[in-house]
């Protein structure tokens, strides 16, 4: 089963443009499909080298999606800013998997 991506309503709530909703739920979508659940914080990792090579195509600038991601407090990492390869082991922490919202979002479809 593919990992959601946030709802567009909940990311247009929180001060985030249409582009950059859309941005961030493919920011998460990799995350959530190359990551691993790290068993002693219990969050979803991905290192960022991954994440880059399978969004280089679909995100135009994905250190600014991950710079907004982390001002929002739904990614952590390490430093300001990544650079390849440089940082490609850096890892992406995913904080805030939004799986209650949208099960919320959901029930209250027909």
């Amino acid at each position: 089963m593919r990992p959601r991506a946030p709802s567009l309503s909940r990311s247009l709530a929180s001060g985030w443009t249409v582009q950059g909703a859309y941005d961030l739920g493919v920011l998460i979508v990799a995350i959530k499909t190359h990551g691993k659940r790290n068993p002693a914080s219990g969050k979803i990792e991905a290192p960022y080298g991954e994440i880059f090579e399978h969004t280089q195509h679909t995100l135009e600038a994905l250190n600014g999606t991950l710079r907004s991601a982390k001002r929002q407090k739904k990614v952590t990492f390490e430093g300001e800013l990544l650079m390849m390869p440089k940082d490609a082991g850096v890892a992406l922490v995913l904080l805030d998997e939004g799986e209650d919202q949208d099960a919320k979002a959901e029930a209250t479809l027909p």
